[in-house]
């Protein structure tokens, strides 16, 4: 009753100040399971970017949720989305490219990993290594490179883009059982199995979209219809290192009478630092605005496994990594609408 009447209250004021009701369904949602105040929605329909983090089981585990107003079209953000290399060039990100369907070597003609140093490279053992690897990746470096010869640099990073483009295509073909296992610490750490925990907790979303939440776990089987895939790679800086990550990106249309939703999910593939397994939601949820133009909500969960967040140093990230994530995201999602409503 409290949560209906701040409701009604919320939407008055959005009424009388102009703003942008939230659907019902959208609005519940979000009171009900995601724990949004009256306050919080009055400032999503007045337009403001809203980010919000949530609290998990496990030290490790960084949940955000985010909704903006953008007032376009869906299909429009869709075609916008598509084009990687731009919508996600952000402060963060210093480069992004798609794969080629399927992916071939000449689609990292020129890359290097950034900050593959060799002696870091030599030092590394099962358990003990400066970047995320698998322990077979860890041997080829060692035993297929001369890192005395002046083409080893060449050498490592042909070793990288054969590894990279091999990886993705086993993937493409048996899905998540394909994912690596990452060596780097005296626990290995699953991918497959990371991911898959992940998907597990989608309960919203599992609940409204149970199709498009098997394909997610049962790539390549289970495509629903309206459906397409992309891959594709990204360098960033979200700490201390360069971090180079590898995305598959799923995007379902989704008819509705009120007019076509989409639903967008990024399942993180491999990164090189920081991340263990991410999946991010999106969700456009179309609208329009009291002149009668189209509008959306764009709504943005995001889910990671991260290094470093437990023990002496663990908790000084705790106190910083959380915020520091929900403020790039807030600004990620203002730059997303200023660059839709002013055309890109």
């Amino acid at each position: 009753m409290r949560i209906r009447r701040a409701a009604a209250l919320a939407c008055l004021a959005v009424g009388i100040g102009g703003g942008q009701p939230l659907p019902g369904d959208l609005r519940d949602t979000l009171a009900t399971r995601f724990s949004l105040s009256a306050a919080d929605l009055q400032k999503i329909e007045a337009g403001e970017a809203f980010g919000k983090l949530i609290s998990g089981d496990r030290v490790d585990d960084l949940q955000l949720l985010g909704i903006i107003l953008v007032r376009t079209d869906p299909e429009r953000f869709i075609r916008a989305y598509k084009d990687i290399a731009h919508f996600e060039d952000t402060k963060e990100v210093r480069f992004t490219a798609k794969f080629s369907n399927p992916p071939k070597m000449t689609d990292l003609d020129g890359f290097r990993i950034p900050d593959l140093d060799a002696d870091r490279i030599r030092a590394c053992r099962p358990g003990d290594c400066a970047y995320k690897l698998p322990d077979w990746v860890m041997r080829e470096f060692q035993t297929k490179i001369d890192w005395s010869r002046p083409d080893a640099q060449a050498k490592a990073d042909a070793l990288v883009r054969k590894t990279w483009i091999d990886y993705l295509n086993r993937y493409r073909l048996q899905g998540n059982p394909a994912l690596t296992v990452y060596y780097d610490t005296p626990t290995p750490f699953s991918v497959a199995d990371g991911v898959k925990q992940l998907i597990g907790e989608l309960t919203v979303a599992r609940n409204r979209l149970p199709e498009f939440i098997r394909y997610l776990q049962e790539y390549p089987n289970a495509r629903p219809p309206d459906t397409e895939d992309f891959f594709y790679w990204q360098e960033a800086s979200f700490g201390l290192k360069p971090v180079v990550r590898t995305s598959h990106v799923i995007i379902e249309k989704l008819p509705r009478p009120d007019g076509t939703h989409y639903v967008i999910a990024s399942k993180m593939l491999f990164a090189t630092h920081y991340f263990r397994a991410a999946i991010e939601l999106k969700y456009v949820y179309p609208v329009r605005s009291p002149d009668g133009r189209p509008a959306l909500y764009l709504i943005a969960y995001q889910r990671s496994y991260v290094d470093g967040m437990t023990g002496v140093t663990g908790a000084f990230l705790r106190h910083i990594v959380p915020g520091r994530s929900q403020e790039s995201l807030i600004r990620n999602l203002k730059l997303a609408k200023d660059r839709l409503e002013q055309g890109m």
